[in-house]
């Protein structure tokens, strides 16, 4: 055979030997996944993982989503690569059972038509086209499920919210949560303004419901309940929840012996919280006194004098991060930044036999017991620092009471005799609705107990430009209830990282040049503003006609010269605040753009010679 002959053969069988080893990868290895991220981002979690795989029925998941006005928005671009990413991950991890589909929708078509029937929220954009960025889940029975609009900045519950909406449409009957709170902002529905972030969070996942602050019976279907500072309750509204606590026993109860949202709002909310006999069922000792703590103290903002404020870290408002939480409950064991308390009380908890109690959050050893009455008074940090003294002890800040609860009651609370016939009669109707009374709970008891109202309030958690949370109360409040009402197997997906990484080293670099320079560069200002400052005076003298001596021209010289000067300093320092930014990127640049080919380029050198040598040793 012609040596011509033989190298067309073997590139034929290469190319062919090529095409069918990647035929049988696509085959044999499509479920393969290498995932080199940092954080993980790719790769789904093992509850995630879990909730696709158990699915029984199969679901289409359907992504809108305008390419070409995306691709206007490196933000949404980039955002809209991720979600397609991950979505082939589930679907890889579901063994056929999630179906993905992406539609273009062209505006003023019937496909538009249809997504917004299916409750779709496009955003305006400057042309004023409309561009559709969300998620269409649907069953076999014909369920739809949205995600109305796949928002950049709420990259950190992507996993959550798909992997939620596939866990609906296997079963669509979200969990009902009852809310009951002296707190205004919880006594509003999600939809309405002015309501509780958490609340509007929650809304994605469960059904929520308001409850009165008289009421008379918990609605119908209750799975879970959320108390937010409850007022003190009457004898029959004690034995409804207690009821309730013995016969579905999942709750989450915020009480708080100091209430600084309870404060802002007055209008005869109670400063104090109070569960009445249930703390008595509970085994919940109700403390006067509050927690402050130095160690983990979040910064506050304080006048110095002369218009100038500094940071000052605020004992009574703590900030204990993931380490000062419990590793072993789900709830709590993959949160990543810190959950941001108010005058928190504490949690003083002698279980009842057959009952477990187990710290969540704690203080650290530093901490200290100062009066609610000082607390009230809204004390700055050196008044609260001059009363602090340690306890040597953590305090626990939350927690989560388990097992077999018993009634302080011996049945439904009896109708007065001196009652008025009318209102007798509504109590028999009310006793008649309610479920038979039980003495002991019909199943283990689940409730999530918190000595601190103001870690609700969205002033201690929500950055008030960008609405976006700074900490994790939220998450810890809807991992609450998902492990409490929802699917477990979402709970740790809240925390996820986000894609959107921060240059963390190039940070501290800007905030260390800033520290560093702040002072010499306000020093500058201050010269360079009283320099112009004279040659203005002597520019508007010699405007007004005055004669200028030859010692005024020079003196305006000078004051000219000093601020170029000082300008030229100013540029200096900036300069100098950019120098160890700009040798980092320009090592970045290196190591990523020009290292990999150079050692590409040197390992082939290397491999030339290599090869060269043993050629010429063989002959």
């Amino acid at each position: 055979m012609k040596r011509s002959h033989y190298v067309i053969l073997a590139s034929l069988a290469a190319v062919l030997i090529f095409a069918g080893l990647n035929l049988a990868s696509w085959r044999w290895l499509g479920g393969a996944r290498a995932d080199f991220t940092a954080n993980g981002l790719y790769t789904l979690s093992t509850s995630a993982k879990r909730v696709v795989q158990r699915l029984i029925e199969p679901v289409e998941i359907e992504l809108v989503y305008s390419r070409e006005l995306g691709a206007d928005f490196p933000a949404i671009r980039a955002h809209a690569d991720r979600v397609r990413q991950l979505m082939a991950e589930i679907a890889a991890q579901s063994e056929g059972k999630v179906k993905l589909r992406e539609v273009e929708p062209e505006a003023f078509s019937e496909e538009e038509d249809r997504v917004v029937a299916a409750g779709l929220s496009p955003a305006p954009t400057d042309g004023g086209e409309p561009l559709y960025f969300g998620i269409i889940g649907r069953n076999t029975s014909a369920d739809n499920i949205t995600i109305p609009f796949l928002a950049p900045e709420r990259d950190a519950l992507l996993e959550y919210e798909l992997v939620r909406l596939i866990s609906q449409l296997d079963d669509p009957a979200p969990p009902k949560v009852a809310v009951l709170s002296s707190l205004l902002p919880y006594q509003l529905h999600p939809t309405e303004e002015g309501s509780a972030f958490i609340l509007r969070e929650g809304a994605r996942a469960y059904e929520i419901v308001i409850v009165e602050p008289d009421f008379r019976a918990l609605p119908e279907g209750t799975d879970v309940l959320l108390m937010v500072h409850p007022r003190a309750m009457d004898e029959w509204q004690s034995y409804v929840i207690e009821q309730f606590l013995l016969n579905i026993g999942a709750a989450m109860i915020a009480i708080d012996p100091v209430s600084r949202a309870a404060l802002v709002q007055q209008g005869g909310t109670p400063v104090a919280s109070s569960l009445g006999r249930i703390s008595q069922m509970l085994g919940l000792a109700e403390s006067p006194q509050v927690v402050a703590d130095s160690t983990v103290a979040l910064p506050v903002n304080v006048d110095i004098g002369g218009g100038r404020t500094m940071q000052v870290g605020q004992p009574l408002f703590l900030g204990p991060p993931p380490g000062l939480m419990s590793r072993d409950d789900v709830i709590t064991a993959d949160l990543s930044r810190p959950i941001n308390f108010g005058a928190a009380g504490r949690l003083i908890v002698a279980p009842p036999a057959g009952v477990t109690f187990e710290p969540l959050v704690s203080t650290s050893l530093e901490a200290a017991l100062l009066s609610g009455e000082m607390a009230a008074g809204d004390p700055g940090p050196r008044q609260v620092l001059e009363a602090y003294q340690p306890s040597g002890e953590a305090q626990v800040l939350a927690g989560r009471l388990s097992g077999i609860l018993r009634s302080t009651f011996a049945g439904p609370p009896a109708v007065a005799d001196n009652d008025d016939p009318v209102l007798a009669e509504l109590r028999r109707q009310e006793m008649a609705r309610q479920p038979p009374f039980v003495a002991d709970s019909q199943r283990d008891a689940q409730i999530i107990l918190v000595a601190d109202s103001d870690m609700f309030d969205d002033s201690f958690f929500v950055h008030p430009q960008t609405g976006q949370p700074l900490a994790d109360n939220a998450a810890f409040v809807l991992n609450a209830l998902d492990n409490l009402g929802g699917d477990p197997a979402l709970t740790e997906l809240r925390s996820r990282a986000p894609a959107a990484r921060p240059m963390a080293r190039v940070d501290e670099l800007r905030e260390a040049a800033r520290t560093r320079l702040f002072a010499e560069q306000e020093r500058l200002e201050m010269l360079l503003k009283a320099a112009e400052e004279k040659v203005g005076a002597l520019e508007a003298r010699r405007a007004g006609g005055a004669a200028s001596t030859p010692e005024e021209l020079a003196e305006i010289s000078d004051y000219r010269a000093q601020a170029a000067e000082i300008r030229r300093q100013l540029r200096d320092v900036e300069r100098e605040f950019r120098r160890d930014i700009d040798t980092l990127e320009g090592q970045l640049v290196f190591l990523n753009v020009w290292l990999p080919p150079a050692l590409v380029g040197l390992a082939g050198i290397a491999m030339f010679f290599w090869r060269s040598r043993r050629r010429g040793g063989a002959a």
